[in-house]
This record gives C-alpha cells, structure tokens and sequence, in this order.
C-alpha cells in the first residue's frame, strides 16, 4: 500500500502551477523488470547532483513530476519479489530526495511527509541501510531546526536499526549525525565520542566496498565539515576553524551548496577568534554564492552569520557586509 504524495497534499509554502500528465490515467499494468529499476536509479544520481551543485529548488518540480508519472505507476505494476524489493528501494530513495530537496527550500512540513514514506518504502524494500539514512536525513532537519534532543534520538535509532551489518562509510554517517545533535545541545563529550566512532568508522573504508549511491558523498571532506558544525556549535571557534579549511581544500567544486556552509562556518569561527576582516570578507564571498543556489538553507546560514554580527554593527566592515546583504534581498 506504500506511495508517494502526490502534489495535492503541499501545503501552502509548496503549491506549484497545476500539472496534469495524460500518462496518468488509467492503464494496464506495466510489467516491472532491472531495466526500469537502473532508470530510477540513473534519474536519482543525476538529481542528486544537481541538487549538490544548485540547490534543492533547481530541479525539485521534475524530480516530484517523474515521481507521480512515472516511478509511481512502476509500484502499481507486474513484477516478482526480488524486482519488487529492488523497485521499492530505489523509489525510496528518490522520495527521501524529493523530501530533502524540499527541506532545502524550507518546506517543512512537506519534507517530513516524504521521508516518512521514504521510510515506509525502505520497510517494503527491506532495506535496513536506507532507512537509516532516511531517519539520519531526518535527524539532520531536526538540527536545522533546532531540536538536539529529537536529533540525537532519529540518529541512535537508525544506528540500533541497520547494526554493523552496514560498510564502514554508513557508519560514519551515522554517527556523525549523531554529533551533530549533541553540539548543537553543548554536549561536549557526547559530541566528541560520537565524533571519535566516525572517524574511526571511515578510517576503516576501502575502496572496493560497496556503497550505495546515497552514501558516495560522505567522505573525509564530508567528515571534517561535520567536525567544523559540531566545534562552531560548541563555540570551540580554532578547531572548528581548522576543520573547515581542510574540507575546503579536499571538497569537490561539485558539492557547491556544502562549499557555501563550509564557508560560513568558517567565517564564523574566524569571527570567533576575533578576526572581524577576515570574517566578512569570507562571508561576503559565501553570499554571492549563495544568491547563485535556490536554496534557503544557504541564505539561512548566511542570516546565522549576519546575526553573530550585531555585537560588531559600529565597525565599517560589518556595515558593509550588511548593506551588501540587504541589496541581495538576504535581510
């Protein structure tokens, strides 16, 4: 019985332009094999990567369309077990997607109910990893929003669900998620052993394990990004620092959204330290980046730093930056 939502739930924040694909009518139905479920996946990658390169809202309306027109149908279809598990793990992966995609543009609510049908689907795929990584995408909004304690719980329970029998990469996720929720609580040595077992956990990676697509990104340039969040949020402003200078370096121009957060969190910890100039300038540059991305969670993170400005608002080079955000319409 698991589907995915169809546009007439959004709320408000989400509505788009009326949409009616003849394809959708009634139709035999269609007879499911490894071909249609390598084309589900292809279409994941390729809106996976605009999504890093873009933002959520670049491409989010035609990865929903392809969703109800054409991945929907395909669960409504012929197939035996063994295709049907594989079918529903990939549409569950496209439907968390649709979700964080959404999340990126602050539709909330709208997020939320995705990835709980991501979840459901995952169930009725019988994958374990991917609904652990659909509770950790959850768990990520949860510290978006601000409720540590409820991202530390998703964290833990998509740990006690997948176990170790997982690669090594999941597991740094995992626990990375983790810490995320405890920094964002000031639980410094909760934070820093959640930390500590994703380190220890990606150390452990090869190259020849098998990932799933969902999990390629995280990588050392992923880790140290995360350390850098965990230590701005726990206010230790050098090592946040040094963390996100070397994601910086190792990060890929691909993940271009990430670059601007990096690059904030920097700039923030550099404000931290004292060093005002070096901060605005870092910060100004992630702006223009920024208005480049449709994505909220970038103008977010820059409202974050304009914030952390006030105690500084008489200096020259904070009023500059603050002009140059309210003519890019940020503030």
């Amino acid at each position: 019985g698991a589907r995915v939502p169809t546009q007439s739930r959004r709320p408000p924040i989400a509505v788009e332009p009326p949409y009616h694909d003849p394809a959708r009518e009634p139709r035999p139905a269609l007879r499911v094999g490894r071909g249609d479920i390598a084309a589900i996946r292809a279409v994941g990658d390729l809106f996976r990567a605009l999504d890093h390169a873009y933002g959520g809202g670049h491409a989010r309306q035609a990865l929903v369309r392809y969703l109800e027109s054409e991945a929907e149908p395909m669960l409504r279809g012929r197939y035996g077990e063994q295709i049907g598990r594989a079918l529903f793990g990939a549409v569950a992966d496209l439907t968390r997607l649709a979700g964080w995609t959404s999340f990126d543009i602050a539709a909330h609510g709208l997020a939320q109910r995705y990835f709980v049908q991501a979840l459901r689907l995952s169930q009725a795929a019988g994958d374990r990893a991917l609904g652990g990584y659909v509770l950790v995408t959850m768990s990520q909004q949860a510290v978006h929003l601000g409720h540590g304690r409820e991202a530390v719980q998703l964290a833990r329970v998509a740990q006690q669900g997948v176990g170790t029998a997982v690669p090594p990469t999941v597991q740094a996720l995992l626990h990375a998620a983790e810490a995320r929720g405890h920094g964002l609580l000031g639980d410094v040595r909760s934070c820093t052993t959640a930390l500590v077992r994703a380190e220890r956990a990606l150390a452990a990676a090869r190259t020849g394990d098998d990932l799933p697509a969902w999990a390629r990104f995280f990588d050392e340039a992923q880790l140290s990004d995360e350390f850098a969040h965990c230590y701005r949020d726990l206010q230790q402003w050098r090592t946040a620092a040094q963390h996100a200078e070397k994601s910086l370096r190792l990060r890929s121009p691909a993940y271009a959204r990430s670059r601007i957060f990096c690059r904030l969190v920097l700039a923030t910890a550099r404000l931290g330290m004292g060093d005002l100039d070096e901060a605005c300038g870092m910060a100004t540059d992630a702006l223009r980046a920024a208005g480049e991305m449709r994505s909220a969670r970038s103008l977010e993170y820059v409202r974050d730093f304009h914030r952390r400005l006030t105690p500084y608002r008489g200096s020259p080079v904070a009023r500059a930056f603050e002009e140059t955000a309210r003519q890019a319409g940020v503030i």
